[in-house]
């Protein structure tokens, strides 16, 4: 597992006592090791307390505080596994003899850190005793976006009907709403739906939509996105949750020769899209009604390769 970054921040140490005692000359003395030990607490970033061997969502962030008394004088906290560190008493501006101490680590996960972490502790005392603990968790993909219930219907030759969409705004659009606006919102639509004759139900991006020439229509930007068919069953996208399952699915499919047209839509069809600012993700033919009328009409399903 890649090593994950880490931010250390000192959150409190506590001045203690150091005992001496005295003996008579006649007196045997036994050396006892002084107690020194170590514990942790952690919480995610929402505040909730992660358990040793928890799970902790990638891209996320969670805090360990290590607590350490030694009776003898704190001296070192040794770290190491996937996040390694040393720190000391004057790190951390404490001063000798000092029992009690406390250190935070805030340590963020990243979306390449999937899988088993574990991080060693080790704290040593002003005579070189030792306490050791581990703290232990499991980076999980997040849930995967999902954007339900997308209904785009059939160009009309008023331009009135919803026929594009957005991914990122999650709104379908009609010509006329794209063009009687100095918004841009054509910078924003990703894909239109169309019933042809040859091509039946179809999606198209913008660059190659062609019901409608979007060219002449002084649209500022015509996306170019990507639209391919997959192999992937219904069943099999019903199971995908994670944005790990919509990543490794795309990385499935097979994109040679796609462009920006997908032809011949039935209602259960898989699709992949990519978009030009990179959000790929999932498209399921939910249903297909009518054809050319005001009657024409799809509905999509999305699953984004991003969390909400």
């Amino acid at each position: 597992m890649k090593k994950i970054f880490e931010k250390v921040i000192i959150i409190s140490s506590m001045l203690g006592l150091v005992f001496f005692y005295g003996c008579s000359e006649d007196e045997v003395i036994e050396d006892e090791a002084a107690n020194i030990g170590i514990s942790l607490s952690a919480t995610t970033s929402d505040g909730t307390t992660l358990i040793n061997g928890g799970e902790v969502t990638a891209a996320d962030s969670f805090s360990i505080v290590v607590t350490i008394t030694a009776e003898a004088g704190f001296n070192t906290l040794n770290i190491s596994g996937d996040i390694t560190g040393t720190f000391n008493r004057n790190d951390l501006n404490l001063d000798a003899g000092t029992q009690n101490a406390k250190v935070t680590l805030t340590v963020s996960t990243t979306s390449s850190s999937l899988g088993d972490g574990n991080i060693d502790f080790v704290a040593v005392d002003d005579n070189d005793n030792t306490a050791t603990t581990s703290f232990t968790f499991v980076v999980v993909s997040p849930a995967a976006k999902i954007q339900t219930a997308v209904m785009l219907y059939a160009p009309l030759g008023d331009l009135s009907s919803e026929t594009f969409y957005s991914i990122a705004n999650n709104e379908t659009y009609s010509r006329n709403e794209v063009e009687s606006t100095t918004d841009p919102i054509s910078a924003s639509i990703d894909f239109g739906y169309y019933y042809g004759d040859n091509d039946s139900a179809s999606l198209a991006s913008p660059a190659e939509y062609t019901i409608y020439d979007l060219e002449k229509a002084l649209w500022t930007t015509r996306n170019a996105t990507i639209l391919a068919s997959t192999t992937i069953t219904s069943a099999e996208y019903l199971e995908m949750i994670t944005v790990s399952d919509i990543e490794t699915a795309i990385a499935g499919v097979d994109v040679t020769g796609a462009d920006g047209t997908v032809t011949n839509l039935s209602e259960g069809d898989i699709l992949m899209f990519k978009t030009v600012d990179d959000v790929q993700g999932l498209i399921h033919v939910s249903a297909i009604t009518g054809t050319i009328g005001s009657d024409g009409m799809i509905e999509l399903e999305m699953k984004l390769a991003a969390s909400e």
